[in-house]
């Protein structure tokens, strides 16, 4: 495969970072995850934060409606992590193709099974976040969406992605911030939701946080 051109490179305007930091003023914040792009999203916001992994198992009933399994995923994740006094933030990502939920391959095999699946297709990628502040107790939780349409794919080019390794811990197996965006015709929402952590759903959560009774 090509050299990345960086079409896709996630930023952070200041007005957001400066509101982030007043909402979360005082507030311990804990990641409740695994990802390094969900890290490397909160730094670039400028936020301090732990991180504290969950101890939950993937996967769960893909029967059910996307939105809903993806929400039921992050509250199990959220579940799982008890911080005192800090507020806890949980995700989880999928894509769907023709209906089918697509999570993280399970080996390079699986990878190219799920590439073929999405090859020439549109796609949608839902994040859920769920969050919770220790101190009141409070939870709230929401999905955002966006539309991923990938160019077609040869054989070849499925197998050069796979060989960089970059698709075996993402959902979809493809990270659009990496070698993916080569497979990305186009992308209709916010990059920040396909990378793994919505930044203005996050920001409105956080602003819900205090009105949850």
């Amino acid at each position: 495969m090509s050299a990345p051109r960086n079409r896709f490179v996630l930023c952070i305007d200041e007005d957001t970072k400066i509101l982030l930091a007043e909402k979360l003023r005082d507030r311990r914040l804990v990641l409740a995850s695994s990802s390094p792009r969900r890290r490397e999203i909160l730094k670039l916001a400028g936020l301090d934060f732990k991180v504290v992994v969950p101890q939950v198992s993937e996967g769960g009933n893909t029967d059910m409606e996307p939105k809903k399994y993806a929400l039921a995923q992050a509250l199990c994740k959220l579940q799982s992590v008890t911080v005192n006094g800090a507020v806890v933030v949980a995700a989880d990502t999928i894509v769907v193709c023709n209906g089918q939920i697509l999570g993280k391959p399970t080996d390079c095999e699986d990878a190219a099974r799920i590439l073929r699946l999405l090859s020439g297709q549109k796609h949608y990628v839902y994040t859920a976040l769920a969050i919770r502040d220790a101190t009141t107790g409070n939870v709230v939780a929401d999905v955002e969406a966006s539309r991923v349409i990938f160019r077609t794919l040869s054989e070849t080019d499925i197998a050069d992605y796979i060989d960089s390794s970059e698709p075996l811990d993402k959902a979809g197996a493809y990270g659009i911030q990496g070698m993916g965006e080569l497979l990305v015709d186009r992308l209709d929402g916010r990059l920040s939701n396909v990378i793994g952590l919505p930044v203005q759903l996050f920001v409105r959560l956080i602003g819900e946080l205090d009105d949850d009774v």
